[in-house]
């Protein structure tokens, strides 16, 4: 899957998890409480299950999740290590 198309997946998935229409690549979706603790997990096991990695203990730190761009810059850097 190209960068494009995961950002597109990544952008779909948060935009519903977080109840919008669309959302800043940038916005943190934390801060403004758009997600809460839940939809974290649920976002990890959506990665794994639709990217095929697995998020590691090392993996978790908030700065990995907390906006679209985040996520993805999180995926291009585990797509790379396990290409």
């Amino acid at each position: 899957m190209d960068v494009f198309a995961r950002k597109t997946l990544v952008s779909e998935y948060l935009c519903k998890a977080a109840g919008q229409q669309n959302l800043n690549e940038t916005v943190d979706i934390f801060e403004t409480g758009l997600v809460n603790s839940l939809a974290t997990i649920q976002l990890i096991a959506f990665l794994e299950k639709n990217f095929k990695i697995k998020v590691g203990l090392d993996d978790l730190d908030r700065a990995n999740f907390n906006s679209i761009q985040a996520v993805c810059d999180f995926l291009d850097r585990k797509v790379a290590v396990s290409a």
